[in-house]
């Protein structure tokens, strides 16, 4: 089977579901498949202009990247306007490149948002979308067809499963769950906290409690942020992550806040040191808002399975994409959006080291079976009796 995936993100991207698209090609070349990933050339960002993508991302380069041309004037008209240029010349690219496909056998193409494949059903009826989440308004009616014309859709999360089952009338054979997957092998280290520290230039005392990750509303940390003032003397917030806008902004917030010492923006972090960070904490946070679907239902995070796989306490919020995939007893939940339940949630996993043990260790257990070459073959397997 030939596998070819089709986005209209910009690769590599500092954005977390660039690097979340490449790992699911990588495992179905892993599983046998040949691949090509189709993305738009676009202009990229001055630290990524010219950056290798497999490398920056930490990703196997045993598939083709191949780039199509696009309008791109994003850079000079960020808004809504260029961004829908952008978009359909993609569609239009994507079109006239699968004239050239459709005709080898066994070429399936997989997408990541319906709006990249409003016309992939004039050229094949093997088409396969993943969603994560969807656009509702305006765009329904692209729903309503693209989920009526695709062969199979992959849903990231049960509750996303069910929404679209009760929404557009898909058939339950017709819709697969298959929640992220984790590289075991390069999240499951154990190598220990003070080495980790020392080699990432940590302090070697007091606890650190990490977020890693986006900085949008819809992850929760601003609730995080906020708990900073709940917690002991010898504790201390670590952020990871974020778009150079973000971090700015939330610097920002922090010297509005009085710049307080027990909060530390971290900024992005390359790919490849992000399990030495994981390993370095004593407490994990994913703190997901329930205000939004794209935080509630709709996310099937990643970087809770690279948590689980860490074997670090984790505290999360007690929202439906998460419990989708973490135990309760294998984590501390909390209210979300309530940042007292926060602060008291990472009090206990800090509290209690050997319930935070036993706990960790069930996480850790589970992430062995979430890698993803085995959600490639659940996939593939899905595929294939589609087809």
């Amino acid at each position: 089977m030939k596998i070819i995936g089709i986005t209209h993100w910009r690769i590599p991207s500092e954005k977390t579901m660039a690097p979340y698209m490449m790992r699911v090609m990588e495992a179905f070349a892993r599983e046998g498949a040949e691949v090509e990933f189709w993305a738009p050339r676009r202009r990229n960002t001055r630290e990524l202009h010219k950056t290798d993508p497999f490398t920056y991302h930490a990703i196997e380069p045993n598939f083709r990247m191949r780039y199509l041309p696009v309008i791109d004037i994003m850079p000079q008209t960020a808004g809504r306007f260029g961004f829908y240029l952008m978009l359909g010349s993609f569609v239009v690219s994507v079109f006239f490149r699968m004239l050239f496909t459709r005709g080898k056998k066994n070429t399936v193409f997989y997408f990541f948002d319906l709006r990249d494949a409003v016309t992939a059903h004039l050229l094949s009826n093997k088409t396969f979308c993943e969603i994560h989440m969807y656009y509702r308004s305006s765009l329904d009616a692209i729903n309503r067809r693209g989920f009526k014309r695709m062969a199979g859709i992959i849903a990231a999360t049960k509750p996303l499963r069910t929404a679209i089952l009760q929404n557009y009338n898909v058939p339950e054979w017709k819709i697969l769950h298959a929640p992220c997957g984790v590289n075991y092998e390069r999240f499951g280290i154990d190598t220990p906290m003070q080495e980790a520290r020392a080699i990432l230039g940590l302090p070697a005392d007091g606890k650190i409690i990490l977020y890693v990750g986006h900085l949008f509303p819809v992850k929760g940390v601003d609730v995080l942020f906020d708990a900073h003032g709940l917690l002991r003397s010898d504790e201390t917030i670590y952020f990871v992550g974020g778009t150079d806008e973000d971090i700015e902004n939330f610097r920002k917030k922090w010297r509005e806040a009085g710049s307080p010492k027990n909060i530390v923006i971290a900024g992005r972090k390359p790919h490849q040191e992000i399990p030495m960070w994981l390993r370095a904490a004593d407490v994990l946070c994913i703190p997901n808002t329930a205000k939004e679907a794209a935080g509630a239902t709709e996310s099937s995070p990643s970087k809770l399975m690279e948590y689980m796989a860490s074997g670090v306490p984790i505290v999360a919020s007690d929202v439906p994409g998460i419990r989708d995939v973490l135990e309760p007893d294998a984590g501390f939940y909390c209210e979300p959006d309530n940042t007292k339940a926060l602060a008291a949630a990472i009090g206990e996993a800090l509290s209690n080291p050997q319930e935070a043990s036993l706990r960790t260790a069930r996480a850790r257990e589970a992430s062995k079976t979430l890698s993803w070459e085995a959600r490639a073959q659940k996939i593939r397997y899905f595929m294939d009796t589609l087809l």
